[in-house]
């Protein structure tokens, strides 16, 4: 048991707090990406290639934005607490 019971509530929500925010960007940025099935590719979103080979373009899903952005902050936010607080370990 211990020493401060509010401690594991403090978890909890905290737990609760960040899943719940991590599931609404996720969905947003998966709602924001449309999957049109039916669409006509327009001539430059097309690559082609001899022998019948087609590249398509597409846009970068908005989840691994989400990701590079994220990195960066943190790698950021690194150098800059590191940077105040001395060595790492």
């Amino acid at each position: 048991m211990r020493y401060f019971t509010l401690l594991d509530f403090q978890y909890v929500v905290l737990l609760v707090f960040l899943g719940l925010s991590g599931l609404i960007v996720i969905y947003l940025a998966f709602s924001g990406y449309g999957h049109e099935r039916g669409r006509r590719k327009r001539p430059d979103e097309t690559e082609d290639y001899p022998e019948g080979i087609q590249v398509e373009r597409n846009r970068i899903p908005p989840i691994l934005i989400f990701v590079y952005i994220a990195f960066i902050l943190w790698a950021v936010g690194y150098v800059i607490v590191i940077g105040l607080r001395g060595k790492a370990f």
